[in-house]
């Protein structure tokens, strides 16, 4: 499994409460992940940054990390500023919050 599986630049594309993704091995491991109760779905954690900040989620990643798994997702927000927020991919955590510069 590779570090960093990066999801998809998401564009605006939640699609009836889910975001889509490109068709490819990262997403492949995503579902099996979900699917094994292993992680949250990404949907909910984007919604839940986007109630936290509104404005329009442009990218989500799935890192592993010290041997469990968690969300970075960015959005941008009604100011133009890029806010990065990093979850624990099993609990649905915020674990931190910061601005990209």
């Amino acid at each position: 499994m590779t570090p960093c599986l990066r999801l998809l630049p998401l564009l605006g594309l939640l699609l009836a409460g889910q975001v889509s993704a490109s068709h490819n091995a990262d997403q492949d491991e995503m579902r099996r992940l979900r699917a094994s109760g292993a992680i949250v779905p990404l949907a909910q954690l984007v919604d839940d940054a986007q109630q936290r900040h509104a404005g329009r989620a442009i990218e989500a990643e799935l890192k592993h990390r010290d041997g469990g798994y968690r969300y970075e997702i960015e959005i941008l927000d009604e100011a133009g500023v890029v806010r990065e927020l990093i979850y624990d991919a099993a609990s649905g955590r915020l674990l931190e919050e910061r601005t990209d510069d």
